[in-house]
């Protein structure tokens, strides 16, 4: 429980600030009659957590930020009334090789695999001294 705790919180304040702003901003007649001022606080904090709720299941954040810009563009396709099967799909391609990329990074240690050969050596001599 303590290990998810801190992933959570950040989730949850910005759905808070999300549902501050939806309730709080006065809303246009259509998407593009919007203007910035009412643009920035609706996505931003969307983005954000659609974000940080997908890193609680998906434990990446690059991952998950794809994802939900995948998501959000799918949103304001909808909106402009120009979602149909050729964009939906573009999206969702697009989305996939994000996705898929950031998938596939790993951590990897300096020393561990190492062609410095003053950290190789270093490296060598901590491990030999530990034994």
């Amino acid at each position: 429980m303590p290990k998810v705790l801190p992933k959570i919180i950040p989730a949850l304040i910005f759905w808070g600030i999300f549902i501050l702003v939806v309730l709080q901003v006065p809303y246009p007649e259509s998407l593009t009659q919007a203007n910035y001022i009412q643009l920035i606080p609706f996505f931003v904090p969307l983005y954000f957590a659609l974000s940080f709720t997908l890193n609680i299941f998906l434990k990446n954040i690059f991952s998950s930020g794809s994802f939900s810009l995948g998501l959000i563009f799918l949103l304001i396709l909808k909106a402009l009334d120009t979602l149909n099967i050729v964009t939906g799909l573009l999206t969702a391609v697009a989305t996939y090789l994000l996705f898929s990329y950031f998938r596939k990074i790993k951590k990897r240690s300096l020393t561990k695999l190492s062609k410095i050969p003053k950290l190789t050596q270093l490296h060598k001599q901590q491990v030999s001294s530990r034994t």
